[in-house]
């Protein structure tokens, strides 16, 4: 069996903690049916996907003050607490604190458990490689707790896919788990699975296979989360094929990213976008990519700042 399907070799301390943040801080918005389709409606779930984080963190606390052991509540503000752009320590360690008191009264809790396994994967980062070692197994369980306690959860899924495909064997990676999980899911949810393969693929450098995945999905799908979902994807191809240099696949990608994704996904896309115009020598179009860009991101970020740096050289600000 190749390597590849061994899970990630690993190669120096920083690269084993990286991957292992990685888990935790899955790209971009989780989503899917958090646990069935009587959750699937819960007003947190919509603020997650919408990245409404101020009206999240008043209706979760709101929430919490009514039933401290709220497990939608408490996913909710564990996203947030990951989130790249408003996660910090201070709300993982917050949100840590819910997410044991749930567990401790409720072991079998599948959102605590997820939410578990999310957080987590990011608090060892501060680890060192011996003590991180040593604690991954915590995250690969939760995730498995949390799938078999919602075998239909999406999110639940998509974080052990991803922990497999993307954590070094020697800590559990494996390929053909991934794949695994992703074939018995495409037996409850054929199109969100679909969104796992092409994961999949892209951790495979396959591209191509990505798009073929996506492609007979509905980009207008009645489903909201599902037309998040696939402009995620998108997203993630298109700047994969901007690191590539090959702009006109990057370009397709993106203008579908940016047409269906929330603020996030929208806004790396006029980034993608921008970079793209500049690199072909499309002044004016790269000036209003990276104007785009600039209105959703904070001013602070490094795309930010490469951003207006891009302006200067192009002689606007």
């Amino acid at each position: 069996m190749s390597s590849v399907h061994q899970g990630r070799n690993i190669s120096s301390e920083s690269d084993l903690k990286s991957v292992l943040a990685g888990i935790g801080a899955l790209i971009g918005v989780l989503a899917g049916g958090i646990a069935g389709s009587a959750q699937a409606a819960d007003p947190m779930f919509d603020l997650i996907i919408g990245e409404q984080w101020s009206e999240l963190d008043r209706v979760a606390h709101e929430r919490l003050a009514a039933d401290p052991l709220d497990g939608a509540a408490i996913h909710a503000l564990s996203r947030m607490s990951i989130d790249s752009e408003v996660g910090s320590e201070n709300l993982r360690s917050q949100a840590m604190d819910k997410i044991q008191a749930c567990l401790a009264a409720r072991p079998d809790d599948g959102l605590c458990r997820l939410s578990y396994g999310q957080v987590f994967g990011v608090l060892i980062k501060s680890q060192t490689m011996f003590d991180a070692m040593g604690s991954v197994s915590k995250i690969i369980e939760a995730f498995e707790a949390a799938v078999a306690a919602d075998p239909a959860s999406y999110d639940a899924r998509e974080s052990l896919v991803t922990f497999y495909i993307r954590a070094p064997g020697i800590v559990g990676g494996s390929m053909k788990k991934g794949y695994k999980h992703t074939d018995d899911y495409a037996k409850i949810n054929p199109d969100y699975a679909r969104l796992l393969y092409a994961l999949i693929a892209m951790e495979e450098g396959d591209l191509r296979k990505a798009e073929a995945q996506l492609a007979p999905l509905p980009e207008a799908a009645g489903d909201s989360v599902l037309a998040h979902m696939i402009a995620k994807r998108y997203l993630a191809i298109g700047l994969a094929y901007l690191d590539a240099k090959d702009y006109p696949h990057a370009r397709a990608a993106l203008e579908r990213s940016r047409a269906h994704g929330a603020t996030s996904v929208a806004g790396y896309s006029h980034w993608g976008l921008g970079r793209i115009a500049q690199a072909e020598g499309r002044p004016e179009d790269a000036i209003d990519e990276f104007h785009a860009f600039l209105a959703f991101e904070e001013p602070t970020t490094k795309p930010a700042e490469e951003a207006r740096a891009s302006l200067k050289q192009l002689g606007t600000n």
